[in-house]
């Protein structure tokens, strides 16, 4: 029996693996293609580095004018070590951005409200910041990597000082606190620096006669208000002078032992400074 086949059409048949690589090699074409362009879009102009450079140049040449001030001034010696130099001259840059910004800030108020008080532009000049900065530094001998942060603690009444009136406060500062290390209390406390001298010798002075009259030894009175100078400002307050009062009945036993031998204009050994400044001196 014959069966009758009708004809067959062969047509050629597409692979899907086939179409997948064509279509992948298409895709990737067109993807090359595409991150050319887009490298093209994002590749840097030559305008942009060469602004990137300029500022990268500004910045290096503001940081040498600044460190050069400072050397000039006597602020930093010759043997200072790298890293109290860079951080030195970078919070110097840091406060002069800061004014920088805040006297932009002033005159948009003044023409915007008609009020309000506008700082010179010579708080943003980093060199003029350097200098006075340097002359604070050589008259109250604190370290010149730290001084930029007494600007940042007490604002810019700090770069206003004169040397007259610093020297005037180093004074009274010493007359409060003999044998005290004056440059460690206005670096933690530069308000020391703005207080007018008569204010601060009547209120420290009652501070000192209030901590005498506690059961605590001479040496400990001198080192807690070295390490807590604001107490000679009155900050803190009753409820601070409350919290020492306490604290001295609690341990009136160890302040006795810690003492013992020691005269009055003495210093306490590092081991009883540090328990004693573990125990007392937290306002800070």
């Amino acid at each position: 029996m014959s069966a009758t086949l009708a004809p067959l059409s062969i047509a050629p048949r597409t692979s899907s693996r086939g179409l997948s690589r064509r279509s992948g090699v298409g895709a990737a074409r067109r993807r090359r293609g595409d991150l050319g362009r887009n490298d093209a879009k994002s590749s840097p102009s030559e305008s942009s580095l060469n602004n990137k450079e300029k500022k990268v140049r500004r910045r290096r040449e503001e940081a040498d004018a600044v460190e050069a001030a400072w050397r000039e001034g006597g602020g930093l010696l010759d043997g200072a070590d790298e890293e109290s130099v860079v951080r030195t001259v970078r919070g110097t840059v840091q406060v002069a951005r800061h004014y920088e910004q805040l006297i932009e800030q002033q005159v948009f108020n003044l023409a915007k409200y008609g009020e309000g008080e506008v700082l010179p532009d010579t708080h943003k000049d980093p060199v003029w910041v350097a200098q006075r900065l340097c002359m604070l530094q050589k008259l109250t001998n604190v370290p010149p990597q730290h001084v930029p942060d007494m600007v940042g603690q007490s604002g810019a009444g700090v770069l206003s000082l004169t040397p007259a009136s610093v020297l005037r406060s180093m004074l009274a500062v010493k007359d409060l606190v003999p044998n005290g290390d004056a440059s460690h209390m206005v670096r933690v406390e530069p308000d020391l620096l703005l207080t007018d001298t008569t204010h601060l010798a009547y209120s420290g002075g009652d501070v000192m006669r209030t901590l005498r009259e506690m059961p605590m030894p001479e040496p400990c009175v001198r080192l807690l208000v070295t390490e807590e100078p604001g107490l000679l400002l009155g900050k803190g307050g009753l409820v601070r002078m409350e919290q020492v009062r306490d604290q001295v009945e609690e341990h009136r036993e160890n302040l006795r032992a810690i003492c013992e031998g020691v005269p009055d204009d003495g210093w306490l050994d590092v081991r009883a400074q540090r328990w004693f400044t573990n125990f007392f001196c937290g306002y800070y």
